[in-house]
């Protein structure tokens, strides 16, 4: 039977079912998007895991969530989760995702997706036989200027794409985050350029053909900061940089024949109104958008693909070919900017 089958057989045969959700871990992520499923409709945060049961009853005291577990296993055992949402330190994405796909629940997991396209492509073939949805959390998608600029760019509102361009800084001052930690899959790539590929992907609705990288770890043994070049064929180029030792900011830019558009804070809006600026010549035209909790607009459209069996906007390819690109990044990162030819 369905995991959501036994709720639509009682009470009113009209109303829709509800999901229920476990949340694995206590990471400082959860303070957005435990809130975005609590206010989500329909759906629900039921119970709460952490490795020490006294960590997990504290903070689901504290968010309002009825169950801990001392365990995370202990949580994929309760019939009551019907979803689960993994935002462990990125090395945990892999073995978590599988072990909860096979426990029969949905699956929402934190980007970067996994640390390697082969790791990437064995959770998307568990989520594929176990007919289960599998998605990864790239909230910013899930704002409404982000279809209407693909939309633009397909139209040629600036002509023909010759440069697209992203950064994303900040500077991460806690010594102790396991984003500084090698073995944890730490790094700028994975936490920030995650990003920028996938948002040059999808604007441009290409894959890149090759790829450039050089990066600064200053003893650290990750990438505190990255520069990238992304050749996508056709006269287009990418570009982007990310660090963890620099302000924080973040932006997109695309260039074409005929003009300029520009997205501000294209990755994570915290509540800001945003815009799209679209400059050709003198003429600018700017299109603002309110603030949009992305985190519970991803919710809710998880909800109907779990739930109403609706298509995914975005396929689990994307999510083994954002990693694809990735790992090219890194290995010409390691090889000193070594110009990395990918498969067609």
């Amino acid at each position: 039977m369905d995991i959501l089958s036994s709720k639509t057989l009682t009470g009113n045969l009209f109303r829709k079912p509800e999901l229920n959700w476990g949340i694995l871990g206590t990471a400082r992520i959860n303070g957005k998007a435990i809130p975005a499923i609590q206010n989500a409709k329909h759906n629900n945060v039921v119970a709460i895991a952490s490795r020490e049961l006294t960590r997990a009853r504290s903070f689901a005291d504290k968010v309002g969530v009825p169950v801990a577990y001392g365990s995370y296993d202990d949580l994929l055992r309760d019939v009551n989760v019907h979803a689960v949402y993994i935002p462990l330190p990125n090395h945990e994405h892999m073995p978590w995702t599988i072990k909860a796909l096979q426990a029969g629940k949905h699956v929402l997991v934190e980007k970067p997706f996994a640390l390697n396209a082969d790791e990437a492509q064995q959770m998307v073939g568990t989520a594929i036989e176990k007919s289960l949805v599998l998605m990864e959390n790239f909230m910013y998608r899930h704002h409404p200027r982000i279809p209407k600029a693909i939309e633009m760019i397909k139209k040629g509102e600036i002509g023909k794409v010759r440069f697209i361009q992203n950064s994303f800084t900040f500077p991460l001052e806690n010594p102790d985050d396991f984003r500084l930690v090698p073995g944890m899959g730490g790094g700028a790539l994975y936490d920030l350029g995650c990003y920028c590929v996938n948002f040059q992907r999808l604007m441009l609705g290409r894959e890149p053909i090759a790829v450039q990288a050089r990066y600064h770890e200053g003893g650290s043994g990750v990438d505190l900061q990255m520069l990238a070049t992304l050749d996508y064929g056709d006269q287009i180029y990418g570009t982007f940089e990310v660090a963890f030792n620099a302000t924080r900011q973040q932006f997109a830019r695309i260039v074409g024949t005929e003009g300029i558009m520009t997205l501000d804070w294209p990755f994570n809006q915290d509540n800001k109104g945003v815009s799209i600026l679209v400059e050709r010549g003198d003429d600018h035209t700017r299109t603002n958008y309110r603030s949009e909790n992305t985190y519970q607009n991803l919710i809710e459209h998880f909800y109907q693909v779990a739930v109403r069996k609706e298509k995914p906007l975005y396929p689990l390819a994307d999510a083994v070919k954002n990693m694809v690109v990735i790992d090219a990044l890194f290995q010409s990162a390691i090889e000193d900017g070594k110009l990395i030819t990918l498969a067609k």
